[in-house]
């Protein structure tokens, strides 16, 4: 029974990857190319973005999403600022890094004080919408871990 746990685990964390994780990640780079450069959304873009996106989403969805930044505590002021703290620093600033990486990849041109700033606001509603929607509910109510279910469900 162990097994199958783990396996359902597993295929919630895959399917958080990739759908939240890559799809709305390569959407992000695409719009923050498309507002801040003149470089045209091609296949290049698309495979470039997806190349850059994968790595981030992984260390998304299976390290910062999986770790506690704080110790576990059932404080409200602490898991709110634990929150803030995602949003902040792997929400906003790893988007940003992440987009500023691919403008780089398939422009060459320098990163200028305007380009991080069109980034910037082209990335706060998906780390908004990555935090604080996303990360905050149970995508896939079908697949439940063991741990997940009611005691009287368990037995």
């Amino acid at each position: 029974m162990e097994v199958k746990n783990k396996f359902k685990k597993q295929i919630k964390i895959f399917l958080g990857f990739a759908i939240f994780g890559v799809f709305l990640g390569l959407v992000e780079n695409l719009l923050a190319v498309s507002i801040s450069t003149d470089h045209p959304l091609n296949t290049q873009a698309a495979v470039i973005s997806l190349l850059v996106v994968i790595p981030f989403a992984g260390i998304g969805e299976l390290v910062v999403d999986r770790i506690n930044l704080l110790p576990q505590n059932r404080n409200k002021t602490i898991q709110h600022l634990e929150t803030i703290l995602e949003f902040m620093v792997f929400g906003v600033f790893m988007g940003v890094v992440e987009d500023l990486i691919i403008i780089n990849f398939l422009t060459g041109e320098t990163i200028t004080l305007k380009t991080v700033g069109i980034v910037t606001l082209v990335t706060l509603p998906f780390a908004i919408l990555g935090e604080f929607i996303v990360d905050r509910h149970d995508w896939f109510p079908g697949i439940k871990t063991k741990s997940e279910k009611s005691p009287e469900t368990i037995a």
